[in-house]
């Protein structure tokens, strides 16, 4: 199984002290170097910066392709970059969360999740509270629609 992650999910997930979910959900999260570069930025959260200072071992850092897909137009490097490189890596799932990359990948077929649809799954794998968690998620100023929070909460419940 092969899992690419870009930046939207990984501030959000650092600062609530949940990126240990990434590990046991999907064992190893390949990132493109523009996302690492992305994750070390001085202005990226303090606990994402210190994660990446020392990646652990189930993080595989990559690097960038070299041409981008012209479907990925208008999106950040990072981005761009894990579209195209999902693409020809035979992807299992994408996590992103940034909404025109989700746009794109979707066009392209490619599977994807993000912070919520995480929490959602370890929350019914019973590894965690799923509200608990998102207020954690929220607290970090992640903004997630409500149409995804009701989403999630009615899978939860069936």
């Amino acid at each position: 199984m092969i899992i690419i992650s870009d930046n939207s999910a990984l501030p959000a997930l650092a600062e609530a002290e949940l990126l240990d979910l990434l590990p046991r959900l999907f064992g190893e999260v390949v990132i493109l170097e523009a996302v690492r570069r992305e994750c070390s930025h001085p202005r990226a959260p303090i606990p994402l910066r210190d994660w990446i200072g020392q990646p652990p071992d189930w993080l595989e850092i990559v690097p960038n392709p070299a041409a981008l897909l012209t479907e990925t137009e208008g999106l950040g490097p990072g981005e761009a970059a894990i579209t195209l490189s999902a693409e020809s890596r035979g992807c299992s799932r994408l996590i992103i969360d940034e909404k025109r990359g989700r746009r794109v990948a979707e066009a392209l077929g490619l599977p994807k999740t993000g912070v919520l649809g995480i929490i959602g799954e370890a929350a019914e794998r019973g590894w965690l509270d799923f509200d608990e968690a998102l207020e954690q998620i929220v607290q970090t100023g992640f903004h997630i629609s409500d149409h995804l929070i009701d989403a999630i909460r009615n899978r939860l419940q069936s």
